[in-house]
């Protein structure tokens, strides 16, 4: 990640960039703001895309509350700092990493872009946030790790009934280097998503592949 004492921050230098852009004959084609970013998705993905993305399960009042939670968390300005040495890293389970957040698990990321997990693992890999590979991924994670390096990734793991499923996502997840392992547990079911239902469509029963699952022989008929 670069330094940030010795080059403008990466606000700054985008908006340096947008603000020129035009100026060097450059067009802007993605909106800035984010709602005018969705629109622009909703336009460009498929119907069934963007209600299995944007939507979520029952009334998604459970989505609604949990935005306006998150907007009461408030920057507070303090002037008059030196502010010439800024570090935001932090060290979580005995690794440095140089941003306090980290990248979700995202499933079957085809659906909003052509190379998928793979393009987010490059993005993350060139700012050295940690990626968290998905178990419903479009991408294996052998092949994200192969992008990478040496930036840091995790593994979401969906519990399963089978115990040899498991141990061969943590035993690829160790083989890919991942540093740590996120364990999900309130998805032994489907969620009743109507925007979902009112579709008629399940992604996994279109042909969405789930390149992170092994052989098919940990499956049952």
């Amino acid at each position: 990640m670069a330094d940030p004492s010795s080059e403008k921050s990466f606000a700054r230098k985008r908006q340096s960039e947008i603000f020129l852009g035009n100026l060097r004959g450059k067009n802007r084609t993605i909106p800035v703001s984010f709602e005018k970013l969705r629109a622009k998705a909703k336009n460009e993905i498929s119907k069934e895309a963007y209600a299995y993305i944007a939507g979520s399960a029952g009334r998604e009042s459970t989505k609604r509350a949990n935005r306006r939670g998150f907007n009461n968390w408030q920057i507070v300005p303090r002037m008059l700092r030196d502010v010439s040495d800024c570090d935001t890293s932090i060290s979580l389970f005995g690794h440095r990493y140089p941003v306090p957040f980290l990248l979700a698990p995202i499933g079957v990321l085809e659906m909003a872009h052509n190379q998928a997990d793979l393009a987010v693992s490059k993005a993350a890999a060139s700012e050295g946030v940690p990626f968290i590979f998905s178990s419903q991924a479009s991408v294996s994670m052998e092949k994200c790790s192969s992008v990478m390096g040496d930036a840091p990734r995790w593994f979401q793991l969906y519990w399963s009934t089978n115990n040899d499923l498991v141990e061969s996502f943590v035993h690829r997840a160790e083989e890919c280097g991942c540093q740590g392992i996120v364990l999900t547990l309130d998805t032994t079911m489907l969620g009743w998503r109507p925007r979902d239902l009112d579709l008629d469509y399940l992604p996994f029963l279109r042909g969405m592949r789930l390149l992170n699952t092994p052989a098919t022989r940990f499956f049952r008929r």
